[in-house]
């Protein structure tokens, strides 16, 4: 399992990196709506071949790659390790069962109970 990145939450951002943040994403919004509109016009109209469909498909992953690796040098993102995934899906997991287990004594049911396989 790999690291991944996580958007940080704007709350989180300073004044400075919302602002480049609005900037950045306008442009980059711009730039896929400027590949896509003439891309899907002409697919509509008189079709793409498999090469224009795979340099339309390059470029706007090429413009998400960018973006993202701008994001990340500009700490809009953080790396979220295995071990952070692992503790935040146990603790989602064991929030559920709270909440299962209080439905189930509500209908006069047995907990429900998780154990770790050995």
């Amino acid at each position: 399992m790999e690291s991944v990145w996580r958007q940080k939450a704007p709350r989180n951002l300073t004044a400075n990196q919302k602002t480049e943040k609005l900037n950045k994403d306008t442009k980059y919004e711009s730039d896929v709506s400027n590949i896509t509109m003439p891309f899907y016009a002409k697919k509509r109209s008189v079709g793409v071949t498999a090469q224009e469909e795979a340099t339309y498909k390059t470029a706007k992953e090429t413009l998400w790659s960018d973006y993202l690796a701008w994001a990340i040098s500009y700490e809009l993102y953080e790396e979220v390790t295995p071990t952070q995934q692992q503790a935040e899906a146990e603790d989602g997991l064991n929030f559920q069962l709270v909440e299962v287990n209080r439905i189930r004594t509500e209908l006069g049911m047995k907990h429900l109970l998780i154990k770790e396989k050995v």
